[in-house]
C-alpha cells in the first residue's frame, strides 16, 4: 500500500470500512465511509455499511441527506430505499420502515441486507413469525454467512425459545468464532438458563475478542494506508508524506519534524475522529498501531484487563451483563469492578449506578450503596428498585450500623418478596432489546441484551 499509494483507493477504503464495522468500530467505519464519499461518491462497495453506521450512531440528519441523494440518483436502486427504510427505522416509524424495506427486497430479491432489515423491522414490532421468515430468506441469499443464523438465534431468544436460540447461536458462533457479538448472545442465553459460570465465560470471551480485534484493526490500518503513504486525518482531509517527513497536497507543514502532519480543529459537521485511521508516526518513529500493539499484546490479557481496556460504549451492555453474572455468583468485588466501568462508559445510565449500589449493598458497604442509590435516583427519579433499596439501606444504616445482613439478601425470602414487588428487576431476567445494528452490511445486528427488565426500562443501548 505504501509503495503504490493506495490510501486513497475507494476499494481499499471500502474494505477498511467493512472491516471496521465487522469489528463493531462504528466511528472508524463512518470516517472511512466519509473518505470514500470524498474520493468516489458513486462507490457502492460499502454502501450498506455506510447506512448501517449512520443508524448505529443515530445520525438522523446525515442519513436523511444520504437517502435523498441516493433516491435522486437512482429511484430504482435497492440501496436507496434501504436507506429510506433505515431512516424511518431510526425515527421509530416502523410501519413506514417495513414498507420501504419491502420495496428494496422487490427491487433486489438477492440482497441479504434488505431481507435482514425487513426482518428487524418486524422483530421490533414483536411480529416474530414474519421476522424469522425474513431471516430465513436472508440465509438462502447468503448461505455461508453466520449473520442470518445469529439473527434467528436472537429472535428465538427474544421470544424465550431457549432450546432453538441455543441451537442457532451455537451454529453462528461455530461459523464465525471471532465474532464477539455471538459470544455476547450466548452469554445472555446461558444467563437465561441459570448457568452463571458459563454466562461469565462467554461475556469475558466477547470482551477479549473485542480487544484482539481492536489491535488487529490498528495493525491492518498501517498495512492498508501505508507507513509513509496517504494519511487520512480528521474531517476527511488527506495528506501525503514522503520519507523525509515533508507534507504535500495542501497540508501545512508542522514545526515538529517527528510529527509533520497538521491537524485541523474538527467542527460539528466533521466525521468523528478515530485513532484507527491515523497511520502517523510516534516520536519513537513507530506507527501508532505498532506502539499500541507493543504495549498491549505482549501477553494474554487477564479478565480484568479486558474489562478496563474497553473504551467503547457499544460494549457497555456486555460488561454490565458480566457484572450481573458475577453478582449472581456472589463475586461482589468483580461485580463492582464491572459496574464501575459501566458507570464510566455511560455516566447517564441509572441502571449501572443501581446495580453498583446493589452490589456494594450485598458486600456490606452500606454507605457506598446509599451514595450509588442516590446517584441512580438523580438520573431516574421514578426508579422503583433504587427507591426501595435506598429505604432499606437507610433503615439498615440506622438500625444495624456495623451489620452486613444484606449480604444474604438474594437467598432470603425477603429478596423474593422484593423481586415480586418491583417486578423482574436486576435480580433476575435479562432485558430484550431491539434490533438496530448492522454487521457487514446486514441490518439490525444488536448488542442490546441486558439483564434489566423491559418493564423498568432501566437499560438503553442503541
Amino acid at each position: 500500500a505504501s509503495t503504490h499509494r493506495l490510501g486513497l483507493s475507494s476499494d481499499i477504503l471500502s474494505h477498511a470500512a467493512i472491516r471496521a464495522y465487522s469489528s463493531h468500530d462504528l466511528r472508524s467505519a463512518l470516517t472511512y465511509c466519509t473518505a470514500i464519499d470524498s474520493v468516489d461518491p458513486f462507490c457502492r462497495t460499502a454502501g450498506y455499511v455506510n447506512v448501517a453506521t449512520l443508524v448505529g450512531l443515530g445520525l438522523k440528519r446525515k442519513l436523511f441527506q444520504l437517502a435523498h441523494r441516493l433516491v435522486d440518483a437512482d429511484s430504482k436502486d435497492a440501496l436507496a430505499w434501504f436507506a429510506v427504510g433505515s431512516y424511518y427505522f431510526l425515527c421509530h416509524r416502523y410501519d413506514l420502515a417495513q414498507r420501504h424495506f419491502s420495496r428494496s427486497t422487490r427491487l433486489d430479491p438477492s440482497s441479504a441486507e434488505c431481507w435482514i432489515a425487513f426482518g428487524c423491522s418486524f422483530a421490533v414490532c414483536d411480529e416474530s413469525d414474519q421476522a424469522l421468515a425474513s431471516f430465513r430468506a436472508a440465509q438462502t441469499k447468503y448461505p455461508g454467512s453466520h449473520v442470518p443464523l445469529l439473527y434467528m438465534g436472537m429472535e428465538y431468544l427474544r421470544t424465550n425459545h431457549l432450546s432453538l436460540a441455543g441451537h442457532f447461536l451455537s451454529s453462528a458462533q461455530k461459523t464465525d468464532p471471532a465474532d464477539p457479538l455471538c459470544c455476547n448472545e450466548l452469554g445472555v442465553w446461558s444467563y437465561r438458563r441459570g448457568d452463571m459460570a458459563d454466562a461469565a465465560f462467554w461475556f469475558v470471551k466477547a470482551l477479549r475478542l473485542h480487544a484482539e480485534a481492536e489491535s488487529s484493526t490498528l495493525t491492518s490500518t498501517d498495512e492498508a494506508l501505508g507507513m509513509n503513504g496517504y494519511i487520512l486525518l480528521n474531517g476527511g482531509h488527506y495528506s501525503r508524506s514522503d520519507a523525509d517527513g515533508k507534507v504535500a497536497d495542501g497540508i501545512t507543514e508542522s514545526s515538529d519534524s517527528q510529527s509533520p502532519h497538521a491537524k485541523k480543529k474538527p467542527s460539528e459537521d466533521d466525521a468523528p475522529s478515530s485513532t484507527v485511521l491515523c497511520a502517523l508516526k510516534t516520536p519513537s518513529r513507530q506507527s501508532i498501531a505498532a506502539s499500541i500493539m507493543n504495549a498491549t499484546t505482549g501477553s494474554t490479557l487477564a479478565d480484568s484487563e479486558c474489562i478496563m481496556q474497553c473504551r467503547d460504549q457499544f460494549w457497555e451492555p456486555t460488561i454490565f451483563n458480566l457484572g450481573q453474572s458475577y453478582r449472581k455468583m456472589k463475586r461482589w468485588s468483580d461485580a463492582i469492578v464491572c459496574f464501575e466501568k459501566c458507570c464510566s462508559l455511560c455516566p447517564g445510565n441509572a441502571a449501572a449506578f443501581a446495580a453498583l449500589g446493589f452490589s456494594m449493598h450485598l458486600s456490606g458497604d452500606i454507605d457506598g450503596a446509599i451514595d450509588r442509590y442516590h446517584e441512580a435516583l438523580g438520573r431516574k427519579p421514578d426508579d422503583p428498585f433504587s427507591s426501595e433499596m435506598l429505604n432499606r439501606a437507610l433503615a439498615e444504616a440506622v438500625t444495624y450500623p456495623m451489620s452486613s445482613v444484606f449480604a444474604s439478601l438474594e437467598s432470603s425470602k425477603e429478596a423474593r418478596r422484593l423481586n415480586s414487588v418491583v417486578g423482574s428487576s436486576i435480580l433476575n431476567d435479562p432485558k430484550q432489546g431491539g434490533t438496530q445494528r448492522l454487521q457487514e452490511g446486514y441490518f439490525g445486528r444488536t448488542l442490546n441484551h441486558s439483564v434489566f427488565d423491559n418493564s423498568l426500562d432501566m437499560e438503553s443501548t442503541f
